[in-house]
This record gives structure tokens, C-alpha cells and sequence, in this order.
């Protein structure tokens, strides 16, 4: 049975009653297709989607030509499904490279099975890293200066210059008045985990080690719970944002 992970769309809080009103009687409506075509045409038009107590941006795209709208998805969800997805993969390739060490009559086999692996850790710890850190960049307010260290800062200098822990252990708990960190300590240690994890793959640095590279990076690999990493990262996400993440199991293919 396949697993996956849902698609959700990125939105805004809306208080119809609130500092944020949105007057749509003003607006004319669209009563063709011609229309449609001259707004999605236009660089100064905008087309949002407005419910009881959110707002939703919607992209004007382009593909071979055809232009077409889309309520903006969350890339959160696109990355942590690449995580996610990978993941599920883990114990199988594991089970078969213990079983062709036992068997040890394979050599090339070995390789192929521990390249899985490493495709398998590659893809769940990057991805499911930047799911975290792009999360973590859309919960910092777009219209406020962000206190840190004493001192007034935009969202833009925030995402840039911040580095990633104190992201997440002191400005995301100050500004929505939890922390994760302090609710739930061992997963917190496991994104850590995960950030080093990250690093040490994105960066692959060179350990000369007899005339081997990367035998403790290999090492790691096979010594790292990936899939506790995985759904530490879903953890504090829906902890901030309840069920951002949501998985389920599909029965069918999808064709």
C-alpha cells in the first residue's frame, strides 16, 4: 500500500471583521472567457481566493503557452513528500543489504544496495530540512519588524542572516507563544540530528581517513534513524501549524 502526503495550499489569516477588511463589491465580475483571458493577461491584475477567516494567493502561470491560474500550493508539502516518500523506502534496502552481507557473495550488489541508501538518506534529511526552514520562514510576519537580540529586524534580513537553530529555538517560540523545543525535548535533539545530517551531505567535505574520503559519513548513514528525523521535522511542523502535514495511505495508483 502506497503512502503519500496531502497537498495544502498556502494562506493568510483573514478577520472579515477585522484591520483587514476586503471590500469585493466594487469589483466587477468576469462574465466570459475572453475575459478571463485579459485578466490572467494582465501584469497589474491579482486574483486571491476568500474564505471565512482565510485568504489565498492564486498564481498566473505559464505552461508551452497556455496560460492557466492555481490557488499557490504550500512547497512545504512538496518537500516533505519528497522526504517522506523516500523514507518509506528505508527498511526494505536495509533488510537486503543485511541479507547479501550474511550471504557475502556480491560485491557489486553491496554497492547498489548501499547507493540506495545513500540516495534514500540524501533525499529525506535534505528535504525534509528545507520543508522545516521554509516553514519556519513563512511564520515570520510580512508587515512587523521581528525583535532579536534587542533590535528591530524585517522578515527579509530575519531569513537571511538568522542563523537556522535560532530560528527555531528563540524568534518562532517567541512569536507564536509556544515552543516546541520545550514540548517535546527528543524530537527537538532529532532536528539537530537532522541539521547535521544536512550539512555533512550538502557539504560532503573531504576526511582523509588511510586513502578513503568519507568512510564516517557512510558510517553515519547507516547508523542514522532517518525516519524519526522525518517525522520530527512533521512533528514541529503541525505543532505550529496543526495538520500542515498530513499523510495517508492510497490503495489505488495514481495513472
Amino acid at each position: 500500500m502506497r503512502k503519500g502526503t496531502s497537498i495544502r495550499y498556502k494562506g493568510s489569516e483573514y478577520n472579515p471583521d477585522g484591520d483587514r477588511p476586503i471590500n469585493l463589491k466594487h469589483i466587477p465580475s468576469i462574465k466570459s472567457k475572453e475575459e478571463l483571458k485579459k485578466a490572467i493577461a494582465d501584469k497589474e491584475m491579482h486574483f486571491i481566493h476568500v474564505t471565512g477567516d482565510k485568504m489565498y494567493g492564486i498564481d498566473k502561470l505559464v505552461y508551452k503557452r497556455q496560460k492557466f491560474l492555481l490557488l499557490e500550493p504550500n512547497p512545504v508539502t512538496f518537500y516533505f513528500s519528497l522526504a517522506f516518500d523516500a523514507v518509506q523506502q528505508l527498511d526494505t534496502v536495509r533488510k537486503k543489504l543485511e541479507e547479501t552481507l550474511i550471504a557475502d557473495n556480491d560485491d557489486h550488489l553491496k554497492a547498489v544496495l548501499f547507493s540506495h541508501i545513500f540516495r534514500i538518506a540524501s533525499v529525506s534529511s535534505i528535504f525534509s530540512f528545507l520543508a522545516l526552514e521554509a516553514f519556519l520562514n513563512q511564520l515570520l510576519p510580512d508587515h512587523q519588524l521581528i525583535e532579536y537580540k534587542g533590535k528591530g529586524f524585517t522578515k527579509n534580513r530575519i531569513q537571511r542572516w538568522v542563523p537556522f537553530e535560532e530560528k527555531l529555538t528563540i524568534i518562532i517560540p517567541t512569536l507564536c507563544h509556544k515552543n516546541f523545543g520545550m514540548a517535546y525535548p527528543k524530537r527537538m535533539e532529532k532536528i539537530i540530528e537532522l541539521k547535521r545530517m544536512r550539512d555533512n551531505l550538502t557539504h560532503l567535505k573531504e576526511i582523509t581517513n588511510g586513502f578513503t574520503s568519507y568512510n564516517e559519513v557512510y558510517q553515519d548513514i547507516l547508523d542514522t534513524n532517518f525516519k524519526s528525523m522525518v517525522f520530527a521535522v512533521k512533528s514541529c511542523i503541525n505543532f505550529y501549524n496543526p495538520k500542515l502535514i498530513i499523510n495517508y495511505k492510497l490503495k489505488t495508483r495514481i495513472k
